[in-house]
């Protein structure tokens, strides 16, 4: 375009032309407004400093419709406006529920670079603090020009949530200035992250300041978990629906610290004298007692869907009991895999990965005696190492192969991996899911082995 439709240096006027292009794919709306030029086919070739990059539909959208070049400047891509633009592919799953596909990556960082800064003057404020979000349907079979767009609109993370921003940023610094940027994970923060991603990603070693050991180059992202909540939260505010989520962070204290202080008047309480503090039935019939009990003193609603924090984090929420060993009898699982949905998932943009990268927050009830009743021990937070998240990979891809190729009786057993496996979940037999074969095959999870958690989490505490 020769003459472009917006003023580059109005927040509102972009972001108003952006929404042109809601419910309609970007040509349509090229050609509406008489500036059509064609469409470009996926492969084509944009040059980004010199070099030549794939396509992507993020630099369709910048040059195609927006009218600007694509380029790696480290100012925001309207800068008059200090406004980033950033595009983030959809899914529809199974159940017709819309879904962001993957997390956003933000910007690339180098850690001698990252070292130097801080966050108030940092290059990831400067670029991101106001970010113009495209979300738009992803199809493999179409264009660029031809995907349609479903929600534009503006979106600012320090004032939606500069606490857990600034705290995150400041994670993966200190891990940096402390020579331990080989030890960055995603499981480190909440809502930003330092993401690993690309076709290089293997081959993209730096060296890093105070230390001798090479590391993974890294990108900021919003992760998964917070750019869907992004989408919903944006949804709700353009269809003028009330927001139910309450907010427990404060301006005064870390998560975990506000987790832990909402526990605190029932650690060393048991399930029955909480009950009685909380002026609740105490069912001792109920199996799921404890997890319930721990819920409702972290304010959960029955679909634990109401909490801000452990929505926008996808924070992981597990109670354990533990014996007078020290040790528990049981694994840990997860969401049944659906699988219709994991043969289309790439590792790191998949339901598993998302969720043993993600915060733990672990109740652990513990009994001194066998025939006592467990009583609230413990409040931790929890992460799985990285070096361990290979484990996990190997059980996704098995699981992944042999959805599909049909088989659906050979899965991974609690024998074949020292951290994972999959086994059913489902309330009988007759519990069954849809498969990419058309056939209906019984529910089953992922599960974390009861002999890494006793590793991992339960024999530090313990001493075992």
């Amino acid at each position: 375009m020769s003459d472009l439709l917006y003023n580059e240096e109005s927040i509102p006027s972009i972001v108003k032309y952006a929404q042109r292009l809601e419910n309609k794919t970007i040509d349509e709306v090229n050609f509406e407004q008489s500036s059509y030029k064609g469409v470009a086919s996926p492969t084509k070739d944009y040059v980004v400093e010199g070099k030549k990059t794939k396509g992507s539909f993020g630099q369709y959208l910048e040059t195609e419709y927006f009218g600007k070049e694509a380029d790696n400047k480290s100012q925001p891509d309207f800068p008059a406006a200090k406004l980033e633009l950033k595009s983030s592919p959809l899914k529809t799953l199974s159940n017709f529920e819309v879904k962001v596909k993957e997390r956003l990556v933000l910007n690339h960082f180098t850690f001698n670079d990252l070292d130097k800064e801080v966050f108030d003057t940092s290059h990831f404020r400067l670029k991101n603090e106001n970010l113009l979000l495209v979300f738009y349907h992803y199809n493999k079979d179409r264009d660029y020009g031809k995907m349609k767009v479903q929600l534009a609109d503006l979106w600012q993370c320090l004032k939606e949530d500069e606490v857990q921003i600034r705290a995150d940023w400041q994670t993966i610094y200190n891990k940096v200035h402390d020579g331990k940027a080989h030890e960055i994970s995603e499981g480190d923060t909440l809502y930003l992250g330092a993401c690993t991603k690309g076709a290089t990603k293997d081959t993209n070693w730096q060296v890093q300041p105070h230390s001798y050991i090479k590391a993974q180059g890294r990108a900021f992202c919003f992760k998964l978990g917070y750019i869907n909540h992004i989408y919903q939260i944006l949804i709700q505010r353009k269809e003028h629906r009330q927001i139910l989520e309450t907010r427990i962070l404060s301006e005064n204290e870390t998560f975990i610290e506000k987790v832990n202080s909402i526990f605190a008047p029932y650690i060393g309480k048991s399930a029955e004298e909480i009950c009685k503090m909380r002026n609740e039935n105490f069912n001792p019939a109920d199996r799921s007692r404890y997890a319930n009990i721990s819920r409702r003193i972290m304010g959960f609603n029955k679909n634990l869907t109401n909490l801000y924090e452990f929505n926008a984090a996808d924070i992981q929420f597990k109670t354990i009991r533990v014996e007078p060993n020290g040790k528990c009898k049981e694994s840990m699982s997860f969401k049944n895999v659906n699988y219709c949905e994991i043969v289309e998932e790439e590792w790191e943009d998949s339901y598993f990965y998302n969720a043993i990268t993600s915060k733990f927050i672990i109740v652990l009830f513990k009994r001194d005696k066998i025939q006592e009743e467990y009583y609230l021990d413990k409040v931790i937070d929890w992460q799985v190492p990285v070096k361990d998240y290979h484990f996990f990979e190997g059980v996704w891809t098995d699981t992944k192969n042999k959805v599909a190729a049909g088989d659906y009786e050979h899965f991974m057993k609690i024998s074949d991996n020292p951290a994972s496996h999959i086994r059913p979940k489902g309330k009988n037999n007759d519990d069954l899911m849809y498969t990419p074969q058309g056939t209906m095959e019984k529910k089953k999870c992922f599960w974390i082995n009861q002999s890494y958690i006793q590793e991992k989490i339960l024999n530090p505490i313990y001493k075992i």
